[in-house]
C-alpha cells in the first residue's frame, strides 16, 4: 500500500492497516442499527472483523475529513500509536482508503458509565463504583504523567469512561492535539475538576447537570452539603447503603478536593490515584 499513513501506522506499531471493503462488511456497510454512539467528528460503529473480534470502528464525517489534513490525522495515529493502557480504549488499527479517516478500536460491551447511573443498564454496585472511579484516575494519570509529550483529556465526562469485557473502566475521546499555546498543566487540572464531577455522579448517581432538579447543577447542589459534613445526604439510594458508609463519606471528601475553585488547591491525578487505592481497599468491606 504505497499510502504514507500505512507506513507511518505501521512503522509506530498500530496492529493493522484495515481495508476499506472489510470494515465495510464487517459494519453491515455502515448501517444505523450498527451505530454504538455519534459525536461532532462522526460515527462510531460496532463491526465483527471475518476472524470474529468484536471491534468499535471510529469513522470521520465528510465535514472533519475536510478540515483535517492528512498530516494532522498522521499526528493523531502517532500519538495513539504511543498511548498503550489497561484503563485506556487502544487502537487496533487504521484505514485511510479514499480520503476516509477511520480508526479502529477495542470494543467495550458494557458500555459507557453514563448509561449505567443514569441511562437504564445495570446501576452498578457500590464494590464496582470505587474500582470504576480508580480504575478511571488511572487512565488519566497515565495520560498525564506517562505519554510523552503528556496529553490532558480536556473534555472528561461519564460517557467517556467505557466498561471492558471484565467491568474495567477505560478512558475514552481524549484531545490529541494540544493547541501550542495551550498550558498542559492547566488543561490537566480542568482534568481534576472534570473527573471530581465525575466522582460526585458516582456517589449520588445523578447526572451532572439535570434540568429537573433544583439547582439543576450537581455540584452547586452536592458540594455545600459535603462542606457541610453532610454527605450523607447526596449518596445514591437506588442501591442500597452499605453496611460501612464510611468510604463513601471519604469518596465524597476527594470529590471535594478535586473540586476545589483554585486550581492550585486541586489534588494531581496521581494523588487521587493513592487516595482512591486506598479507599478501594477499605471499601472491600462495603
Amino acid at each position: 500500500d504505497p499510502n504514507p499513513l500505512s507506513c507511518v501506522v505501521q512503522c509506530l506499531g498500530i496492529a493493522q492497516v484495515f481495508r476499506l471493503s472489510e470494515l465495510k462488511d464487517a459494519t453491515n456497510g455502515f448501517k444505523e442499527f450498527n451505530e454504538l454512539g455519534r459525536g461532532n467528528n462522526g460515527f462510531v460503529y460496532k463491526a465483527v472483523l471475518p476472524d470474529g473480534r468484536q471491534v468499535a470502528v471510529k469513522r470521520a464525517n465528510a465535514a472533519t475529513i475536510i478540515h483535517t489534513n492528512s498530516r494532522d490525522f498522521e499526528l493523531e495515529l502517532e500519538v495513539l500509536c504511543r498511548v498503550r493502557h489497561v484503563n485506556i480504549v487502544n487502537v487496533l488499527g487504521c484505514c485511510t482508503e479514499m480520503g476516509e479517516r477511520i480508526l479502529v478500536y477495542e470494543f467495550m460491551p458494557h458500555g459507557t458509565l453514563h448509561d449505567h447511573l443514569h441511562g437504564g443498564l445495570s446501576p452498578l454496585n457500590w464494590a464496582m463504583r470505587l474500582k470504576i472511579a480508580m480504575q478511571a484516575a488511572k487512565g488519566l494519570e497515565y495520560l498525564h504523567n506517562e505519554v510523552v509529550p503528556p496529553i490532558a483529556h480536556r473534555d472528561l465526562k461519564s460517557s467517556k469512561i467505557l466498561l471492558d469485557a471484565d467491568w474495567g473502566a477505560r478512558i475514552t475521546d481524549f484531545a490529541l492535539l494540544t493547541p501550542n499555546d495551550g498550558d498542559i498543566s492547566q488543561d490537566m487540572k480542568v482534568d481534576v475538576l472534570n473527573f471530581g464531577i465525575v466522582l460526585l455522579e458516582i456517589l449520588s448517581g445523578r447526572k451532572a447537570y439535570d434540568a429537573d432538579c433544583q439547582p439543576p447543577s450537581l455540584v452547586d447542589s452536592a458540594l455545600p452539603l459535603i462542606r457541610q459534613g453532610k454527605a450523607a445526604a447526596i449518596i445514591d439510594r437506588c442501591i442500597g447503603l452499605p453496611r460501612n458508609v464510611e468510604p463513601l463519606l471519604k469518596l465524597a471528601d476527594i470529590a471535594e478536593l478535586a473540586l476545589r475553585e483554585d486550581p492550585c488547591k486541586r489534588p494531581s491525578m496521581s494523588d487521587l490515584v493513592l487516595l482512591l487505592e486506598h479507599l478501594v481497599k477499605e471499601g472491600l468491606l462495603l
